[in-house]
């Protein structure tokens, strides 16, 4: 669906976790994290979709995590194209060689530790920029700072796709109310918003709820639902 503007006001609550803090979680999570979050693959599979990626482009998968989405991103792209993929995390790096090496695509990702908040790469550099489940733990004062970069790899007409835990609206929901004492890294984000005040196009948003297939997944599904947003750089450098 197309976002639609509402007035601008605080609908997300701040997070919990500094980058510091991230790195420390995620080099613990990381050789377990995918059997814990088997609920990331569905929405993972609908963005990448989305992200209608074409044979020869360049992607960035920024916090690519455990890799996930980087099998079907490389075949879109093919043997001509590029796949560039960055974390905070090298031990959720190692998780996505490892990944990659067992699929038979490692020579087709270049696997990079760094920080999205100073990319590695000049401007103009990418047709699309992949995002997952990143910005759920990201401080509000980072949003804007971090698409910017985003937007400066991005070539003029280049997309973004952003996958991030969610809620159906700008309400506050009931896990919001005592996020910060859970001890919970993510907690659900609107990015819709941001991109447009940005300058980004064609800005639209997905929202999904959780089908639950355990008891486990059903906790989860109280919690937050996904959103998949999408937007477009101007074709005008």
């Amino acid at each position: 669906m197309t976002y639609k503007k509402t007035k601008e006001k605080q609908s997300v609550v701040e997070t919990t976790y500094t980058d510091d803090k991230t790195k420390k979680y995620y080099a613990w999570r990381a050789s377990n994290y995918d059997a814990l979050a088997d609920w990331e693959i569905a929405p993972h599979d609908e963005a990448v979709r989305i992200t209608d990626a074409k044979p020869g482009q360049h992607i960035l998968i920024a916090a690519c995590g455990t890799g996930r989405g980087m099998e079907a991103l490389a075949g879109a792209v093919g043997p001509e194209g590029k796949i560039d993929a960055i974390d905070i995390s090298e031990e959720m790096i190692d998780q996505a060689r490892n990944k990659a090496e067992k699929l038979g695509i490692k020579d087709r990702i270049h696997f990079t530790q760094a920080n999205v908040r100073h990319l590695p790469y000049p401007d103009e550099t990418f047709d699309i920029v992949y995002n997952g489940y990143m910005f759920d733990l990201i401080e509000l004062a980072g949003f804007m700072p971090i698409l910017k970069e985003m937007m400066r790899v991005l070539k003029p007409g280049g997309r973004i796709v952003l996958l991030n835990m969610s809620k159906l609206d700008e309400r506050k929901t009931f896990y919001e109310t005592f996020y910060k004492w859970t001890g919970i890294p993510c907690r659900p984000v609107l990015m819709a918003p941001y991109l447009e005040k940005l300058g980004f196009k064609d800005v639209k948003r997905i929202y999904r709820e959780l089908h639950p297939k355990n008891f486990y997944e059903l906790v989860i599904s109280k919690l937050w639902g996904q959103e998949i947003v999408t937007a477009r750089k101007s074709e005008k450098s």
